[in-house]
């Protein structure tokens, strides 16, 4: 009985730590193109070149409406050497998206994802909650993912000095 035990707990062992063979996830975003929130500019996010900061972000999400004009402050001061865009995401609630915006006096780049596209496609994980980060370098590569909010805007000038490799 033992010895059935132990075998099984070894198979068992064996088959876990296989993990080898499973494919890397890309480096890159996908090869999507989304339309500009709320009659703004399309954009391919596969073509997207930073330093830039993408933030997936929905009107029902509480911690994305506290974060949104700490991102707008960020924008406002380093625009110029940090882009940001933000992604609406998986979000029905048109009216509502477009009255936090202006409620947060949002001014940088707003796309609208509301099937959800992007979701496990490139760099993105399979997306279990907002808001959510990906950080991208001049040549498109995404070199940090973050999963949860922010508390302030050093929290995002630390975060795109660390990730990206800018002096702010």
């Amino acid at each position: 009985m033992i010895r059935s035990v132990l075998l099984a707990l070894v198979v068992v062992l064996a088959l876990t730590s296989c993990s080898a063979d499973e494919p890397e996830r890309p480096t890159t975003l996908p090869d999507v193109t989304l339309a500009g929130f709320d009659g703004g500019e399309a954009v391919d996010l596969g073509e997207l070149r930073g330093p830039a900061l993408v933030n997936l972000w929905a009107s029902w999400c509480g911690p994305c409406r506290e974060e949104m004009p700490l991102l707008e402050e960020f924008h406002q001061t380093y625009g110029d050497e940090v882009a940001v865009l933000g992604i609406d995401y998986q979000d029905q609630q048109t009216a509502k998206a477009a009255q936090l915006v202006a409620d947060s006096g949002v001014t940088y780049p707003l796309v609208a994802d509301p099937a959800g596209a992007i979701n496990g496609k490139g760099a993105f994980p399979n997306l279990r909650g907002l808001p959510f980060w990906a950080l991208v370098d001049a040549e498109g590569t995404v070199t940090h993912l973050k999963a949860g909010e922010v508390d302030s805007v050093d929290e995002i000038v630390t975060m795109a000095q660390e990730h990206l490799g800018v002096s702010l």
